[in-house]
C-alpha cells in the first residue's frame, strides 16, 4: 500500500513467546510446504522458506487461470505428486475482491502470534478490517532479494507490515531509495508499492511475521464476467 513514505515505525511490541516459539521451529516445518514459495511467489524469493498461515486470493485477477486457490494447490500438489488435502485451507472469508482463506498451519502457531498480529494492527484496526495475508517468512544468510514493487491488488489497498523476530546483524532493506534496518519487536508499516530490496550480509537467518491488513473492505460483489 502506498503510506505516502518509504515505511513507517508503528513502535514496539511483545514478541518474546513468539520468539521463543520460532526458535524451536525445525527445519522439516520451514520445508513441508513450499506452495507459496513455489507458487505465489514464483520463484522470485528463492532464498526464503515460509509458514504460511492466511492468503488472499483474487478470482477474476490471477496470473494462473484457476477460478480457485484450492485449484491452483491441487495442480501443485499434483506436479510434486503429493495429496493435496493436507495443504487446502480450512477456513474463508469474503471480502469486495475475494476471499481470504486461512490454513491449517495457523492453529499451531495461533496462541503465540494472535497476540503480535493484534498489538501489531492496533493502530490501523478498524470495524470491518481483516488480515488478507499472514506469514512467517525465513531469509537465509547472504541472500540478496533484488529490487521489485508488489503489484497485486491488495498490493494498493492493504498495509503490508513487518515484525522482525530474529534479527541478526547485516540484514538492509532498500524501499523507495531510503535504507532501513528494523529494529527487533518493531512494526513497520512498508510501502511495498515503492521499488525495494532485502541484503542479508550476515550469518544467521533472519525471520519477519508478515502482515497484510485491509483497513477497509467492502461487500463482496462478484464480477459480470470471468476470464476463465
Amino acid at each position: 500500500m502506498d503510506i505516502g513514505v518509504p515505511f513507517r515505525d508503528l513502535g514496539r511490541v511483545d514478541v518474546a513467546a513468539a520468539v521463543d516459539r520460532v526458535r524451536a521451529i525445525h527445519d522439516l516445518e520451514w520445508t513441508r510446504n513450499t506452495f507459496r514459495q513455489d507458487v505465489l511467489a514464483d520463484g522470485a524469493h528463492a532464498a526464503t522458506r515460509a509458514i504460511l498461515f492466511r492468503h488472499e486470493w483474487v478470482r477474476w485477477d490471477n496470473p494462473w487461470h484457476v477460478n480457485t486457490i484450492e485449484e491452483l494447490i491441487e495442480l501443485w500438489a499434483a506436479k510434486k505428486g503429493i495429496a493435496a488435502e493436507p495443504y487446502l485451507p480450512v477456513e474463508s472469508a469474503e471480502t469486495d475482491v475475494g476471499p481470504v482463506h486461512t490454513f491449517a498451519e495457523w492453529a499451531t502457531y495461533q496462541d503465540v502470534l494472535q497476540p503480535v498480529v493484534d498489538a501489531a494492527i492496533a493502530s490501523l484496526r478498524t470495524g470491518r478490517g481483516i488480515v488478507t495475508r499472514l506469514a512467517l517468512v525465513w531469509l537465509k544468510p547472504g541472500a540478496v532479494i533484488p529490487p521489485h514493487d508488489d503489484g497485486q491488488i491488495l498490493a494498493h489497498r492493504a498495509h503490508r507490515l513487518h515484525v522482525p523476530l530474529l534479527t541478526p546483524p547485516g540484514v538492509e532493506y532498500k524501499i523507495g531509495g531510503k535504507k532501513l534496518v528494523m529494529k527487533h519487536g518493531h512494526v513497520y508499516d512498508f510501502n511495498n508499492r515503492l521499488r525495494h530490496s532485502v541484503r542479508h550480509k550476515g550469518k544467521q537467518p533472519r525471520v519477519n511475521l508478515f502482515i497484510d491488513y485491509y483497513d477497509d473492505p467492502g461487500s463482496y460483489v462478484p464480477p459480470q464476467y470471468s476470464h476463465y
